[in-house]
């Protein structure tokens, strides 16, 4: 009678479990990196003489169904997808430095620049055409000025998110850092805190997009981080990183509390270390090549000829003005255009030989390196549409990335994922097994109360 009575006990505890469990499933199955749990049962019984017998059911434990190797598979992919995202997202910022809606971009001004030379040498006494030639300087100098300062405004920008990508990522290490504590006394105690997992879980996916790294779980439960092999959260404990900038040499280096420099290979601070070091430091130094190509070109033929009014031979430019930001026209000019050099002899003024000679310099390789120079007007468009290249690149990958990172999470979801259709069915079974357990209970107590009655 007594193993009647543990049979109909170990049932309606085991349903009652299960119940809970299911219906936890259901609550939470928009819950966002919530993960279904499932209780994990046993037959329970002992062998008598002759025979066996059954007495009832065990629950071993309570499982959380989710595939580790899935998230961090998916973890990998992500560290790509935050690194491409935010290189574009700075990318797109350098293009609208470069590139305007109403088309007076820098090549244009470039163009403009030798047209007016040309203008010039066909008419080298006007003085309209030699004013006109000044504006138009001075409005490719203020362009390239204008244009320098944007990307140095960029620049600024992006030192300033990656400050801020650095507190996001010292504050989600110090989360999973507290969240290991819980899930290691828990798991000390045999009753695994599956809400603390579920969280971790969020903050790595979050961490993911900001920085690469590597994880591991140890035996007592806490998750270990390593960002560039050296640990950042271990079993006891977190390290703050810092940052140490370097605005004169663009040097943007993480150190961590015991004096280790760590260097990102990917995720939104990588890209942002790498566009402040390299990217756009490399978009500065085009800007700098053209106005410096330019400077010194014009100067070279123009410091060789004479303008109207006297025989000193002057630069068209200021030769202290090498770079995107400090070139400017000589200012003897901007005093009195008849000081520009047009003619390639003294006291000729209708000689337009050194205007037209400057004029050429838009059909010379003049600019690029040793191997491969190019023009100035095709290197100007080249520097100003290299973002846009580089964004087209940068979409392609990461059309392929999220892809890959849909395709995990589908995966994920399959294992992870609340299905209440499939719940609900399994409420109404865990119901109708409670009702049998209870059943069972009633007709144990009924057999019992007619063994008492015939005892009396």
């Amino acid at each position: 009678m007594k193993s009647i009575f543990e049979i109909a006990k170990s049932g309606l505890r085991g349903s009652e479990r299960s119940m809970s469990v299911t219906s936890n499933n259901i609550i939470n199955a928009d819950t966002p990196g919530y993960s279904r749990q499932r209780v994990e049962k046993s037959p329970n019984g002992m062998q008598m003489d002759q025979h066996h017998a059954g007495l009832g059911v065990n629950i071993e434990e309570v499982t959380r169904l989710r595939d580790d190797i899935n998230d961090k598979l998916l973890n990998k992919k992500q560290h790509d997808m935050g690194y491409l995202e935010k290189k574009a997202n700075v990318y797109e910022k350098l293009e609208a430095s470069m590139v305007t809606d109403y088309g007076d971009d820098l090549d244009t001004q470039v163009n403009n620049l030798f047209d007016n030379f040309s203008d010039l040498a066909s008419s080298p006494q006007d003085v309209s055409v030699r004013n006109n030639l000044i504006s138009e300087t001075q409005q490719f100098t203020s362009k390239l000025r204008s244009t320098s300062l944007n990307i140095r405004q960029n620049s600024d920008l992006v030192k300033n998110f990656a400050g801020k990508t650095l507190d996001s990522i010292n504050s989600l290490l110090s989360d999973i850092n507290e969240l290991n504590g819980s899930i290691k006394q828990a798991q000390a105690k045999g009753e695994p805190d599956f809400a603390s997992l579920d969280k971790r879980v969020a903050k790595m996916d979050e961490l993911s997009e900001l920085v690469d790294f590597e994880s591991r779980e140890t035996s007592t439960g806490a998750m270990e981080i390593q960002i560039d092999g050296h640990s950042v959260v271990d079993e006891n404990q977190v390290y703050n990183i810092s940052s140490e900038v370097d605005d004169t040499n663009k040097k943007y280096r993480l150190r961590l509390e015991n004096g280790h420099v760590i260097k990102p290979k990917s995720g939104k601070i990588g890209a942002e270390i790498e566009m402040y070091e390299e990217g756009i430091p490399e978009m500065r130094e085009r800007l700098d090549n053209i106005a410096s190509t330019i400077v010194s070109e014009v100067n070279n033929i123009h410091n060789s000829g004479y303008g109207l009014e006297d025989n000193v031979q002057r630069n068209f430019f200021n030769p202290a003005g090498t770079t995107a930001e400090s070139i400017s026209i000589n200012q003897d000019l901007v005093d009195n255009s008849k000081h520009i050099a047009a003619s390639d002899t003294d006291g000729e003024a209708g000689n337009g030989e050194i205007a037209s000679e400057i004029a050429s310099l838009r059909n010379e390789k003049v600019i690029g390196n040793t191997t491969q120079n190019q023009t100035l007007s095709n290197y100007t468009i080249s520097t100003i549409s290299e973002p846009g290249v580089n964004i087209d690149a940068l979409n392609n990958q990461m059309e392929a990335r999220d892809s890959e990172i849909q395709m995990l999470k589908t995966q994920q979801q399959e294992e992870a994922g609340v299905n209440i259709d499939e719940e609900l069915s399994k409420m109404i079974k865990h119901q109708n097994a409670y009702q049998g357990a209870a059943k069972v209970m009633s007709s144990a107590q009924q057999m019992y109360d007619t063994l008492i009655s015939i005892v009396r």
